[in-house]
């Protein structure tokens, strides 16, 4: 993750346990089955903030700190989505489940800026997607075990339409991402 590719965004990003990563796999599969083609372009993971550089072991222990004192002052150290929601994201509109976690703006430090809903990435629509398709409903998660990491996220264009790719203009549009090691939230 040292590497920069243009277009590319250095992101903190909440990582639920694997389990409820596997729901919300399944969600995405459905989506994709009801013509969302952006189902699988973001990882199950809630993007937190845009970095300017990733965060080192230290400033990770740090933000999971954070988020745990958060997740029990809001839920009892659960972290729990039971609404749907959408959240601005590269041009594009993440939607999925909505996280009842509220962040206090300078947690993270001042280099960090923080999306106005902390959302998991279950599809990323485009702007006439998000405005005239009827999404159904992200399923009710509630969580404890999850962890920080730096992720990088890059979109990418390309000249054939894969599966899983919503075209863009003249080509499709995809993307590839890395999640850095894992930092989990304490107990």
């Amino acid at each position: 993750m040292k590497t920069h590719r243009q277009g590319s965004q250095t992101l903190l990003a909440l990582v639920p346990h694997r389990d409820v990563r596997l729901v919300l796999r399944k969600y995405s599969e459905t989506l994709f089955r009801a013509g969302f083609a952006g189902a699988y372009l973001f990882p199950w993971v809630a993007p937190l903030a845009v970095l300017s550089r990733p965060l080192n072991a230290d400033e990770l222990k740090h933000c999971a700190r954070a988020l745990r004192e958060a997740s029990l002052s809001a839920g009892g150290g659960k972290i729990n989505a039971w609404e749907t929601g959408t959240a601005a994201f590269s041009g594009y509109t993440l939607f999925g489940p909505r996280l009842d976690l509220a962040i206090s703006s300078g947690v993270f430090g001042e280099e960090i800026l923080q999306n106005s809903q902390l959302i998991i990435g279950s599809c990323l629509l485009t702007s006439a997607e998000h405005e005239t398709c009827a999404l159904p409903p992200a399923p009710q998660v509630s969580f404890r075990a999850a962890a920080v990491a730096n992720m990088l996220w890059r979109p990418i264009e390309t000249a054939v339409h894969p599966p899983g790719a919503a075209e863009s203009g003249s080509g499709s549009f995809g993307c590839r991402w890395k999640i850095g090691k894992l930092c989990w939230l304490g107990k």
